[in-house]
């Protein structure tokens, strides 16, 4: 190894193992999963907004408001924040046990290392059976149901899912989701900035 490539790979482990580098890039995730919250949610009120929509009728009865559930962006919106998520209790986790970060790389974490419920454990951040439950549909949506149409083994894929020709039972967030989630990510910055 050359002595420059030496004082890179410094440059990247003090990275790794710096705990506010994983709370700003948590920050900026989190940000994005707040603008496709609020873009989602406007193409919500106002259909035909989003790119190559056509709305053949638009009609809600007097009074009535749409409860925010994330709209059409909602799947890469809870993506993104389960990412956020993902970064700060890793970041908790280097904090915790410097030995994470290897020389050259760090080392493998928990299960494949999108699983929030197992990162939340190991960063000691306690949930409820509910905000666990949350997790795991969290993690679901960081692994394949934000980036691809199906799962890479198809026996993930259930009845809740959107496939083609074939309407979802359940595709639906609960509007409280993104609530519990901006409180999860907020006790987690917490514990971060101790």
């Amino acid at each position: 190894m050359t002595r420059d490539n030496d004082a890179w790979l410094q440059r990247v482990r003090y990275t790794a193992a710096e705990p506010t580098s994983w709370l700003q890039h948590a920050r900026t995730l989190r940000q994005a999963a707040e603008d496709l919250w609020t873009a989602g949610n406007a193409h919500d009120r106002e259909p035909g907004s989003e790119l190559g929509t056509t709305v053949l009728a638009k009609w809600t009865s007097p009074g009535f408001v749409r409860p925010e559930t994330g709209g059409s962006t909602a799947e890469v919106c809870f993506m993104v924040f389960g990412f956020a998520l993902e970064n700060l209790a890793k970041g908790i986790i280097v904090c915790r046990d410097p030995t994470v970060v290897a020389k050259n790389r760090l080392k493998n974490w928990h299960g494949n290392g999108h699983d929030l419920s197992a990162l939340f454990d190991r960063a000691a951040i306690s949930v409820s059976e509910e905000e666990r439950q949350l997790l795991a549909r969290t993690t679901r949506i960081t692994e394949w149901k934000g980036r691809y149409p199906v799962a890479m083994n198809f026996d993930e894929v259930g009845a809740q899912d959107r496939i083609v020709g074939h309407i979802a039972v359940s595709n639906v967030w609960p509007a409280d989701d993104y609530a519990q989630l901006c409180n999860l990510y907020e006790r987690a910055k917490a514990i971060l900035l101790l």
